[in-house]
């Protein structure tokens, strides 16, 4: 495959390992860009603005008839993954002090991706209109129901937020979260076609900026040798990622098999109840985490593992045999 190609491809995946070298390459740096949170916190407005504009909302009010798809998405992605990692989050316990079950339930709680989904759906034959409507309403609903979730499984922990902080934070992840996406949906509405035609280029434009996130991050806390240290343990709970991923791919086409849904829907779901947002997932963190940079850091590994995982997957499943389209299937679009 040609170089440029590849890049062009897999830019993010790129710039993913590049942020994240460049952020232990220059440790500190993070902090002068990023004095008291307040350009991340500026960024993040910026990103779900972003994200209100670019939201095919209007999926959710054309594709209700398919009720049955909906509501075994909606339960996987914010029942079941909870649920699961509610359970054998706690046996990561003894590694990063504790602190990674933390970023485990941060994953858990977060809705599905906005666009990879889709595209994998549509390119293996599955319900795009399905594809689009679940993940629209699951990226809504999360705006209120992840931060609620993240806070009730970390009730009682060390991580949790003081008693007297929750109204200030809930208050601030509304501010920064909903009223930019509220912005945005209504720009989207006005101007529809627009929105449509530079989608693509406010997406990419979109991942750029969590890639500074993420560098801003990681060089916050790379000189923290506690930090440091706690790194040589992540190759089991990542290990353990991946197979849970791989077990949520299979459970969401087999679950969705056993509810008699066509073959176009069980693709669907094996793409969107598996999937979990990056666009999202960062920025949300960086606001619920915003007075514990050091926790922010370690919260924010298991997304960074799991999103490029996820990729990898879905690209691998998308090229078998079994999952290409025929030449003269519909597109479900």
């Amino acid at each position: 495959m040609n170089v440029i190609v590849f890049i062009r491809r897999n830019w993010f995946l790129l710039g993913l390992l590049a942020a994240v070298s460049l952020g232990f390459a220059t440790p500190g740096f993070g902090i002068t860009l990023n004095p008291d949170g307040q350009t991340t916190r500026a960024v993040v407005v910026v990103l779900f603005l972003i994200a209100g504009f670019i939201l095919p909302s209007e999926r959710i009010r054309s594709g209700l008839a398919q009720y049955k798809l909906h509501v075994f998405l909606q339960l996987f992605i914010f029942v079941f993954i909870p649920a699961y990692f509610w359970l054998t989050a706690r046996f990561f316990t003894g590694y990063l002090d504790g602190l990674l079950v933390y970023g485990m339930f941060a994953l858990a709680v977060l809705p599905t991706t906005v666009s990879t989904c889709v595209v994998f759906t549509q390119t293996t034959g599955g319900n795009t209109v399905g594809a689009l409507f679940n993940s629209a309403l699951s990226n809504v609903v999360g705006i209120f129901l992840s931060p609620l979730l993240l806070s009730l499984f970390l009730a009682g922990s060390p991580a949790a937020l003081p008693a007297e902080n929750i109204l200030g934070t809930l208050q601030s992840l509304v501010l920064t979260m909903f009223v930019p996406v509220a912005i945005g949906q209504g720009l989207h509405l006005r101007f529809r076609e627009t929105a449509q035609r530079i989608r693509k280029k406010l997406s990419e434009a979109s991942s750029a900026l969590i890639l500074f996130i993420v560098y801003v991050t990681i060089s916050g806390i790379s000189d923290n040798l506690e930090f440091l240290d706690m790194l040589p343990a992540l190759p089991v709970p990542f290990l353990f990622l991946a197979i849970t991923h791989l077990f949520f791919v299979a459970v969401a086409y087999f679950g969705a098999q056993a509810l008699g849904l066509p073959r176009n829907d069980r693709i669907s779901a094996m793409f969107v109840g598996p999937e979990k947002t990056m666009a999202m997932g960062v920025p949300l963190l960086t606001v619920y985490f915003t007075g514990r940079p050091d926790l922010l850091a370690i919260a924010l590994l298991p997304l960074l593992f799991y999103h490029p995982f996820q990729l990898l997957t879905g690209g691998i499943i998308r090229s078998l045999p079994a999952f290409r389209p025929a030449p003269d299937a519909e597109s479900h679009v």
